[in-house]
């Protein structure tokens, strides 16, 4: 099987199944009774609806434009007096002379995904 293959059948099954999360939140029934009736595997409904309720935990990078102040210059730099640690092993480093409403776009960003 194909990398793409693959990458088509997990969207499919996703899909499949997030018809049916959708479909038992507005039948009115309860897990149980929609599975028995749809003949779902209860389990199976129940690892998917936990599933596709979670945040992605994929990482996306958004270009972020400095001001030339932030750009290192030979032996020149900011010193971060402040690190703001996020999930997947990146960090934001604040220096004493950032611009707040570049952190303000920043944390926006970041906040939204």
């Amino acid at each position: 099987m194909t990398k793409q293959t693959r990458k088509e059948n997990q969207a499919n099954q996703q899909r499949h199944w997030q018809a049916h999360v959708d479909a038992v939140a507005k039948s009115g029934l309860s897990r149980a009774e929609y599975c028995r009736q749809q003949n779902l595997s209860y389990h199976a409904m129940t690892y998917w609806q936990r599933k596709l309720s979670r945040p992605s935990n994929r990482t996306n990078l958004v270009p972020v434009t400095l001001p030339t102040a932030f750009i290192r210059h030979g032996d020149q730099h900011n010193q971060a007096e402040l690190r703001i640690i996020l999930p997947g092993n990146m960090s934001v480093a604040v220096g004493d002379n950032f611009f707040p409403t570049t952190l303000n776009r920043l944390l926006t960003v970041l906040e939204n995904r």
